[in-house]
């Protein structure tokens, strides 16, 4: 258990936090650098003006999890539940050199990556239903075994990408920039049929 309590304007290095709720609660200005965050409850959590650098959570629900002016640099989330964030929301700009972030095993249904650039994203083995990647540069990004039922692409770069056992993929490669990006010889055979070839 932490001994920290989370309050607006905590600055805090290297901390382990396990089983915190902020449900519903407002944080301000608060930086977290290198630190661990296990079944944590921060749906519906208002972060305004945060930091979240080279941190780590697993087993949490972030579910409608608010990022306004929130800066989000080489984090890593493992089996979370993480529905309906908008991700457009954080700082990105300020950030000299940000490192990818990581999702492996986790729920990103109805989220929202609207024109974001992130480059070298992990998406490993998630569900990813309806999340709207319209307009976002995702090259080198990994996809690995995500479903993408009902998610969006359109104008998204998707160079180099990684769909390696990924599920409904549905990419209009018309509409999109797919130049050595990776599919399954399936998913790639879905792709032309979304052209109305038909396949014999």
């Amino acid at each position: 258990m932490a001994v920290v309590s989370i309050v607006d304007g905590l600055d805090c290095f290297a901390e382990d936090f396990k089983d915190i709720s902020l449900h519903g609660l407002k944080i301000k200005k608060v930086e977290f650098e290198s630190c661990t965050f296990v079944s944590c409850d921060f749906s519906e959590t208002f972060f305004l003006s945060c930091r979240f650098i080279e941190c780590h959570f697993e087993n949490c629900n972030l579910s409608l999890m608010k990022l306004t002016d929130t800066k989000m640099s080489d984090v890593t989330f493992v089996s979370c539940k993480m529905v309906g964030i908008d991700w457009t929301m954080c700082d990105y700009k300020s950030l000299l050199s940000a490192g990818p972030l990581r999702f492996v095993e986790s729920i990103l249904n109805d989220s929202n990556f609207l024109g974001l650039q992130l480059e070298d994203l992990i998406m490993k083995e998630c569900r990813a239903k309806e999340v709207d990647f319209r307009n976002a540069s995702l090259q080198k990004a990994d996809f690995t075994g995500t479903d993408f039922k009902g998610a969006l692409f359109e104008n998204t770069h998707l160079e180099y990408a990684n769909f390696t056992d990924a599920q409904n993929t549905y990419i209009d490669i018309r509409k999109n920039h797919l130049t050595k990006a990776i599919f399954n010889r399936y998913e790639a055979l879905f792709l032309l049929e979304i052209m109305e070839i038909t396949l014999v």
